[in-house]
């Protein structure tokens, strides 16, 4: 009985509901080598391909301090990416970056020893904040992270953030590309 019980506990535990888009982080082993499985309902961007600038809505750039950028799409070497410029430098500039031309989180995972690399997740979809400078933001005068999400199999986006001094993003740049992510992620689970 006194089995049961323990077991009981230890599975109700283990199901804290999680709010839509908010960052939690994840703890395995440090030679996780592959990303985790996708456990949610595997999401696409197909309908976004052509048009990347369309996944953030005004009020969400303009939170972030974006109010007369439309974005700027283009083609990277990963995949369609577009980009918005901050409006004034102590603001925060972001982009989003859909990666057709990748392996997905697999990726990230066979580059985690170039620089910060973190295992989070974002509406409960496996992720990775990473950025080329350890420790995150506080080696140069910028301040940048990216989150990149897994959607399906081999399939992923990323949110990418560069913040001055002295806007507060500039000391936590994950905090906001994550933010950016859990948008996106919003959106394609819509679809609209």
């Amino acid at each position: 009985m006194r089995r049961w019980a323990i077991c009981s506990v230890l599975v109700l535990a283990g199901c804290a509901p999680v709010t839509a888009g908010e960052p939690t982080e994840v703890v395995r082993g440090p030679d996780s080598t592959v990303p985790p499985p996708i456990t949610q309902p595997t999401l696409s961007f197909e309908k976004f391909l052509a048009k990347p600038c369309d996944l953030l809505s005004r009020e969400q750039l303009a939170s972030i301090g974006i109010t007369t950028d439309p974005g700027k799409a283009t083609t990277e070497v990963i995949g369609p990416r577009c980009r918005w410029e901050a409006d004034k430098s102590m603001d925060t500039g972001i982009s989003v970056t859909l990666m057709t031309y990748s392996d997905g989180l697999d990726s990230a995972y066979h580059r985690r020893d170039l620089g910060y690399f973190k295992e989070t997740a974002i509406g409960g979809y496996p992720a990775v904040n990473t950025d080329n400078a350890k420790p995150v933001g506080r080696t140069t005068p910028i301040g940048s992270c990216d989150t990149a999400v897994g959607i399906a199999k081999s399939v992923a986006f990323r949110a990418g953030v560069i913040a001055h001094k002295p806007n507060p993003d500039y000391e936590q740049p994950c905090t906001a590309s994550d933010r950016v992510a859990s948008w996106v992620l919003e959106k394609l689970k819509t679809g609209t």
